[in-house]
């Protein structure tokens, strides 16, 4: 058994479904090869945190999906798909979600698919107050779907898990819990509100698994994809620009963690600094040539360069193995308008430079003083040579340099949209 996971090692958007459902792929493929093909799957891939607030484009068999609960694997065939119980469940978007990928041909039963019965849940209760309390705080941004509510009432143990919402009985216990006085006024009675999840619970009740039974199986291949980033984790990340769960905390035990990585850096939302944040003409060029627009949201990213720093602070909290690349080439785009690639080494703040990470960071208003230590680099026309298969020389001494100044080596890099195109240096799944 091999059990690897993949963390966003920077703000999110870094293309961790592409890379799941690449090894996923790969890993199905490698299992058939060596032990023929058998009704179970032999790969179980599983997400272990966020909600209905984080997204992932995925390209496969040149088809482009948007997936916003579902693991991103759940487009592969062969695999077991898991909603872990760290997830927070959108029972109505999940159900739209499962019901728009079986239109498109995208098998998804209890054969391959499963929710944790102690994940909780995202009610409308939890959405309608989101909306209003990011509507009332000038200059937040939220997603609006729920998450923080979502969090509050789990940690105030006022939250209702997944097994408890397909119960009515036991789903309007726990509401009279949840509301002694009765449920918001626009939601009607307790039994009002538990049926108008009638068809939630019908669609979603053959999914309900012990998540501890689904990981003790004897599967060939673990493989656990993250949420978010590393800079948005609750406990780690840029505080309060975060959300309310671990994207950095994997839920299971595993042999190898991969931080996967843009060759530059993206971030949606606010709340939080942005240090090597690049200049605003050179940014919003970009952005729209690269489609640079929230998966959930569509809200435009703010866009950075590769922050050695920051990623350093990741690799360090998280203990990342290896490294895995992303978008390295639409940096291309920079060799056609006649601009360098940079590298941030450094912070420099109030005449100090700083390497590493640093305790003073935890103060909200430090990196916001921050002025990023920069190294060029001439930009390259082709990252990837599909000719020859390796990186081209510019490309490869840019990579070289954050190789040497994180200490991790790069396993694979992207160079396309699609799950396929991925040039891999060395097989992390032997």
């Amino acid at each position: 058994m091999v059990n690897i996971a993949f963390i966003g090692a920077q703000t999110g958007d870094e293309g961790k479904g592409v890379k799941e459902a690449h090894y996923a792929k790969r890993a199905v493929a490698y299992c058939e090869r060596n032990f023929g093909r058998r009704q179970e799957p032999y790969v179980l891939t599983y997400r272990w945190q966020g909600g209905a607030n984080a997204g992932h484009t995925v390209e496969i068999d040149e088809r482009k999906e948007a997936l916003h609960q579902l693991p991103s694997a759940i487009l592969v065939d062969g695999t077991y798909n898991l909603m872990g119980e760290g997830v927070f469940l959108q029972p109505r978007l999940a159900m739209k979600e499962i019901e728009d990928l079986r239109r498109r041909g995208v098998r998804i039963d209890n054969t391959n698919f499963g929710i944790a019965s102690n994940a909780h849940v995202t009610l409308d209760y939890h959405i309608d107050k989101d909306v209003k309390d990011s509507a009332a705080r000038v200059g937040h941004t939220s997603t609006g779907k729920g998450i923080k509510p979502t969090a509050v009432d789990k940690y105030g143990r006022v939250g209702i898990r997944f097994e408890e919402f397909l119960d009515r009985r036991e789903f309007i216990e726990a509401l009279k819990q949840r509301f002694p006085d009765g449920v918001p006024e626009k939601f009607g009675s307790y039994e009002a509100f538990a049926d108008s999840y009638v068809a939630e619970r019908e669609s979603l009740a053959d999914f309900s698994v012990l998540q501890s039974e689904v990981m003790k199986k004897p599967w060939k291949f673990k493989i656990g994809e993250g949420a978010q980033g590393f800079q948005l984790d609750v406990d780690r990340g840029l505080y309060p620009g975060i959300t309310s769960s671990n994207p950095s905390i994997v839920s299971a035990r595993t042999d190898l963690v991969a931080g996967v990585v843009k060759m530059y850096e993206s971030s949606v939302g606010g709340g939080r600094p942005f240090v090597g944040r690049m200049p605003t003409e050179t940014e919003t060029h970009l952005r729209k040539c690269w489609g640079e627009f929230g998966t959930t949201t569509g809200k435009p990213r703010s866009l950075g360069w590769f922050d050695i720093v920051a990623l350093n602070n990741a690799i360090d909290s998280c203990g990342i193995d290896v490294l895995v690349g992303t978008c390295g080439d639409r940096l291309e785009e920079l060799a056609k308008i006649g601009h360098e690639v940079k590298l941030i080494t450094g912070y420099k703040i109030d005449g100090e430079i700083f390497e590493r990470w640093d305790k003073s960071f935890h103060k909200r208003g430090t990196l916001y003083r921050a002025e990023p230590v920069f190294e060029e680099f001439e930009a390259w026309n082709r990252f990837f040579d599909r000719e020859k298969g390796n990186l081209t020389p510019k490309a490869q001494r840019f990579v070289d340099r954050i190789q040497k100044l994180t200490g991790r080596e790069f396993v694979s890099h992207g160079y396309g949209p699609g799950i396929d195109d991925v040039f891999e240096i060395r097989d992390i799944l032997e």
